[in-house]
């Protein structure tokens, strides 16, 4: 019997001893390959964060270390591939990892259904990630075949068939104690918000009228995303004339604590501050508040909570509203040119930069090079351009250059294998350009391309430069 493990899953904290955990086994079809193990910061915000890395050996070999005292949702990731498991404190694992190679080469694999395939060295019947991966595949199933009527026509008939399958294979009851039956439980409850979302009194009562709220259970979270997403917004509890007081007029955190705490399902104070903090990061973007008052209430709450959890939560939540915005300092890394030199894009601050993200295989990417060349004749003074190749093989941006590159007369430059800097920016589909300021600031996380929006943008930012180049606007001397 061989189980492959390669779907998408992450208990409450304890105070169990700290436990070092090794992760190793074979990656063949990976060699000379980075491996990294990523977990979630928190699952409110689902922030990867990188805490182990090591090379796959020459031999196809590799070996990871992490400390945990909980249960925790990882990711192990090679390139931009990647599975996700479950580590259990006190247990090491051995995976021999697997992957479709032609869907290893691409940038966004997942897309396409390439994942990295985890087939354990021994099944154990006991083990958490055999117990989940059965689950989910037969929840997936379930639901799958119920899909059109949960979508269209849902019913509490199709809500008891579910329950009443996964209570005969699984069992299904509130047991917050324990991590696998927490799973099922709110899985299940993710499917009843979809049939009774009209009903929040009695999910609410259901699921969360408890003293426990588990942080670290991704079926916990998903649900309580779910059922306390732009809450504060939606709630018939809840006068949005109190909101606009309390977060614009004279912000006051105890002030809109106490407020909002009058909504009989906000009485839990754990419960109400987490879902003020998810509810002031989804308002950020929202006209209708003040943006400087929404990072004060969040630093206030995190200076004063009761609830340790909630400052990381915080953390993520304000690195969450000023990822990839415009104004915020551009993540700069080490590329490499054809050559084999570094190239640091900080080397050309002073200037507006157009990096170009392309692979040798994007074609639309490479048509848009000759419009880029016309643009750069009009704007070398103030714009450059840089082409930064994705090519996971180095060989072929090199030949790219050697082949087309002095045809465009600007930079040519590889990733160097920053896979986490891709994963950052959210590089995943080409093409993609990006727009940094003079003084090194992100303008444009997603700038137009060449073939669309960007010369009239262009046009408006430097309309001297289109006056000086257009004949009908030379001066005639005399």
């Amino acid at each position: 019997m061989s189980l492959l493990f390669a779907f998408p899953l992450s208990n409450r904290a304890s105070a169990q001893k700290i436990n070092d955990i090794v992760i190793e086994g074979t990656a063949d079809f990976a060699k000379g390959e980075e491996i990294r193990l990523v977990i979630f910061d928190d699952l409110l915000t689902y922030t990867p964060k990188t805490v182990a890395t090591a090379k796959i050996s020459k031999a196809g070999k590799y070996s990871l270390r992490y400390k945990t005292s909980q249960i925790t949702l990882t990711q192990l990731v090679i390139r931009t591939s990647k599975a996700e498991f479950f580590l259990v404190p006190a247990r090491s694992y051995h995976f021999d990892i697997s992957m479709d190679e032609q869907l290893f080469q691409l940038l966004d694999p997942e897309y396409y259904g390439g994942v990295l395939h985890l087939k354990p060295s021994v099944i154990d019947t006991n083990d958490l990630n055999y117990k989940i991966f059965r689950f989910a595949n037969f929840y997936n199933r379930i639901t799958d075949y119920f899909q059109d009527e949960l979508l269209y026509r849902p019913s509490r008939d199709i809500l008891d068939t579910i329950k009443k399958e996964v209570a005969q294979r699984f069992g299904l009851r509130y047991q917050p104690d324990n991590f696998y039956q927490s799973y099922i439980y709110y899985s299940v409850a993710s499917t009843d918000l979809m049939i009774n979302q009209k009903y929040p009194k009695q999910l609410y009562e259901k699921y969360f009228d408890n003293e426990y709220l588990l942080y670290d259970n991704p079926a916990y979270m998903n649900f309580f995303n779910g059922f306390y997403d732009q809450y504060l917004l939606n709630s018939h509890f809840i006068n949005q004339s109190i909101l606009g007081k309390y977060i614009n007029d004279q912000p006051d955190y105890l002030a809109l604590f106490n407020e909002v705490g009058r909504d009989p399902l906000l009485v839990n104070e754990r419960i109400r501050e987490l879902v003020i903090i998810k509810n002031l990061g989804q308002f950020y973007d929202n006209e209708e508040f003040d943006q400087r008052n929404i990072l004060q209430i969040l630093d206030y709450i995190q200076q004063s909570t009761r609830f340790p959890a909630h400052k990381k939560i915080i953390d993520n939540v304000k690195n969450q509203i000023f990822r990839m915005r415009s104004g915020t300092d551009f993540p700069y890394v080490n590329f490499k040119e054809a050559s084999g030199a570094n190239f640091n894009l900080k080397k050309l601050e002073g200037k507006w930069v157009y990096l170009q993200i392309f692979n040798s295989s994007c074609e639309d990417c490479i048509r848009n090079m000759l419009i880029l060349k016309k643009l750069q004749e009009t704007y070398a003074d103030k714009l450059a351009i840089v082409s930064l190749s994705v090519d996971f093989d180095e060989n072929r941006f090199v030949q790219f250059v050697s082949r087309y590159g002095e045809q465009f007369p600007w930079p040519f430059i590889h990733f160097n294998d920053q896979y986490e800097w891709l994963a950052n920016l959210e590089i995943g589909n080409l093409p993609d350009n990006l727009l940094i300021t003079p003084s090194g600031k992100l303008a444009q996380r997603y700038a137009p391309d060449a073939d669309r929006d960007l010369p009239r943008m262009l046009q408006q930012m430097f309309p001297e430069e289109e006056e000086d180049n257009n004949p009908m606007f030379r001066k005639v001397e005399n």
